[in-house]
């Protein structure tokens, strides 16, 4: 089956962004270039996002293109579609805050994102010292390979994921009752199918020792064994459930626009299995709850650590939020309920 790839250049790619440009649509039989001036039926189509950032990490263009798409159809344009970004810097810093506020925008659009959907080149390429160590290759060849494997990945991706007809999905927090995160995800279950399969891990302060950074060879032999060094609830509990799971939900108050200490310790210790296996065909979800604002930042901390890093498949819309200051104010929040239904609907596929 013929496969073509939508090829949006943001900003005036160098001559490495070209290359690498041209190493993904290799991997297809067509490519058409768009800047989504032309409305029309993008349902079912897979697009390549170019971005060259320019000093302090300035893309114009991206602003205009995401303006562009959002006033073509309210926002609902993206539905049905998915993505993958190459993106190269002129400086050592930028590629990965880019990247990942690239993708929670388009992603809050509708596009959905297989595991790992970027490629980065920062300025040097140092982020491939490792990957040279273990292959023997150059800088500049890891990072092809990379962008290849990207193309690959995103060609055979499915871009609706369709209904699961008994979803095991794991919810994992470290909410006390009261949480107006805990009453939001509750007004979700609500609406899940009874076919569903919901595992809920709570994780209590101490119970988490966060990833100390053992060396690769001691991190790679617990992980054949499913297991880390520093055991606990991560090995009896959270490791299992990942295993099994179909989705996973992450339930996420927002302190001081991060995840708090538990749930990232949780992330940070997932490396051993992650060791062992790769998340590509599991999705992942938040419930992101925040006291004034600042979702954005959960949102983009959430996609660089598990879905660029760790391979969670990103499906449209993967937030649900809300602002919710005082215990229980959840529920003053207009048409959350409404919110948490069709939010729902998304998770068992009906939307």
């Amino acid at each position: 089956m013929e496969e073509t790839i939508y090829l949006c250049t943001l900003g005036n790619p160098s001559q490495f962004l070209e290359k690498m440009t041209d190493e993904f649509t290799s991997e297809f039989d067509k490519v058409i270039r768009t800047d989504f001036s032309q409305a029309g039926d993008l349902k079912g189509k897979k697009f390549l996002f170019a971005v060259q950032l320019e000093e302090l990490g300035i893309n114009l263009d991206t602003e205009k293109v995401l303006h562009r798409i959002y006033k073509s159809a309210a926002g609902n344009q993206l539905s049905d579609t998915s993505g993958a970004v190459l993106i190269h810097s002129k400086e050592e810093i930028y590629t990965k805050t880019a990247a990942s506020m690239l993708v929670f925008r388009l992603n809050s659009m509708g596009m959905s994102f297989p595991g790992r959907p970027m490629v980065e080149a920062p300025h040097g390429l140092r982020n491939y010292i490792s990957s040279v160590k273990r292959s023997g290759s150059t800088l500049e060849e890891s990072c092809l390979r990379e962008t290849a494997d990207l193309a690959r990945r995103l060609r055979s991706f499915e871009v609706s994921g369709g209904c699961i007809s008994e979803p095991r999905i794991l919810a994992v927090h470290a909410s006390e009752e009261g949480s107006n995160t805990l009453y939001l995800w509750n007004m979700v279950k609500q609406h899940l199918p009874e076919s569903a399969d919901i595992r809920e891990i709570y994780i209590p302060n101490g119970e988490v020792k966060d990833c100390e950074g053992c060396s690769y060879t001691i991190c790679k032999h617990f992980a054949k064994q499913k297991s880390c060094y520093y055991g606990g609830i991560m090995v009896e509990e959270v490791y299992p459930e990942i295993i099994q799971a179909d989705i996973l939900v992450m339930l996420c108050p927002n302190y001081n626009d991060a995840l708090g200490a538990n749930l990232a310790a949780m992330v940070n210790r997932l490396t051993a299995i992650f060791r062992h296996m790769k998340f590509y065909d599991k999705k992942l979800y938040a419930v992101i709850v925040s006291g004034s604002s600042g979702t954005e930042a959960i949102a983009t901390q959430l996609i660089r650590a598990l879905n660029m890093n760790k391979t969670f498949q990103l499906p449209p819309n993967f937030t649900v939020s809300a602002i919710a200051n005082d215990r229980g104010s959840i529920f003053e929040v207009e048409g959350i309920e409404s919110r948490a239904k069709d939010f729902a609907e998304k998770i068992c596929g009906k939307k």
